[in-house]
């Protein structure tokens, strides 16, 4: 019970937003229609306009819908404590630097390693979230 309690929580909590982004939308459709019908009018027939694709949508809303359910259940919240999530720890100097670093080595295989293991007080803590591809 204690599950159905917290999603209907969840559900009360994001409708206003969910709400207030279809209104956006329906009005942004609404002025673009009314543009395109001044268009139509002001121009002759056979100047055509392009196709009109609305905002408003279905699978619009189910992607508003969604992105506000992620943002709930999100871990990290203002002023709580902040996720120590697993990391590789790469080695301090560059991978372009002259040494040579044999393929795989990269990487430290000697004990786990979580983000809030580099932090410091004398300095920020700046994550790269690279990709090797």
């Amino acid at each position: 019970m204690g599950s159905a309690s917290e999603d209907l929580l969840v559900t009360l909590q994001i409708l206003p937003g969910f709400f207030s982004n279809c209104l956006f939308l329906a009005v942004y459709d609404s002025v673009v229609l009314v543009k395109r019908v001044v268009t139509l009018l002001s121009r002759s027939r056979s100047a055509g306009c392009g196709e009109w694709r609305r905002m408003l949508t279905s699978e619009g809303l189910r992607s508003i819908w969604n992105s506000f359910l992620l943002d709930a259940h999100k871990q990290v919240k203002l002023s709580c404590e902040a996720p120590n999530s697993k990391v590789v720890k790469v080695p301090d100097e560059p991978w372009w630097s002259s040494t040579v670093v044999p393929c795989g080595s990269r990487i430290q295989t000697g004990g786990e390693c979580h983000l809030l293991d580099f932090e410091s007080s004398d300095r920020p803590l700046v994550v790269n979230f690279g990709s090797a591809t």
